[in-house]
C-alpha cells in the first residue's frame, strides 16, 4: 500500500513557517547591519520582497483557475474530444520548444537542432541539407522567422 499523500494544509503551514522564518531572519539582519537612518526603508523593502516571493505561487494558482475553459456544449460539437486535446498538448509542447529555442542558443543547439536534423534524415535528406541558423546576441537562439524557415523547408520535403 502506498503511503498517503501529504495534505495541502501541511504544505500551506510549511510555506507560512518558511516565509515567517525568512522575515524574522531578514529583520534581525537589518537591525544589525543597516544604519538607523535607513532601517525603516530597508524593512519596507524586505517586507515587499518577502510578500512578492509569497504571492508568486498564488498568482500561478489563480491563473490556472481562471484560464479560458471550453464553451458549453463543445463536447457535443466535437471540440472537446480526447484526440483534439492530444493535438493541443502536442502543439503546446512544440510551441514551448520553439519559444525556448528562440530564447536560448544552448537549448537550440543541444535539443531542437538535433531533432530537426533527425527529421531531415528521416525524410531522406542528407544530414547537412539543413542550414543551421546563427544565434542572436546575448546567448539567444535563432529568431522565430529563421526557425519558421527551417520548419517550412522540412515540410516542403515531406
Amino acid at each position: 500500500m502506498a503511503p498517503p499523500e501529504p495534505s495541502r494544509g501541511a504544505g500551506v503551514v510549511a510555506a507560512v513557517v518558511v516565509i515567517f522564518a525568512a522575515l524574522v531572519a531578514g529583520i534581525s539582519l537589518t537591525e544589525f547591519f543597516v544604519a538607523p537612518a535607513y532601517r525603516e526603508t530597508a524593512l519596507r523593502l524586505l517586507a515587499a520582497l518577502v510578500l512578492l516571493v509569497a504571492v508568486s505561487p498564488v498568482r500561478a494558482i489563480v491563473r490556472a483557475c481562471t484560464e479560458r475553459r471550453a464553451a458549453w456544449g463543445s463536447a457535443e460539437v466535437g471540440e472537446g474530444t480526447p484526440g483534439t486535446r492530444a493535438q493541443d498538448s502536442h502543439f503546446a509542447r512544440f510551441h514551448d520548444e520553439i519559444r525556448s529555442s528562440a530564447r536560448s542558443q544552448s537549448y537550440f543547439e543541444h535539443l531542437l537542432w538535433p531533432r530537426l536534423v533527425a527529421l531531415a534524415q528521416a525524410s531522406g535528406a542528407p544530414a547537412d541539407a539543413l542550414e543551421k541558423p546563427r544565434g542572436r546576441r546575448f546567448g539567444r537562439g535563432p529568431s522565430i522567422a529563421a526557425l519558421a524557415r527551417i520548419i517550412a523547408s522540412l515540410e516542403a520535403r515531406r
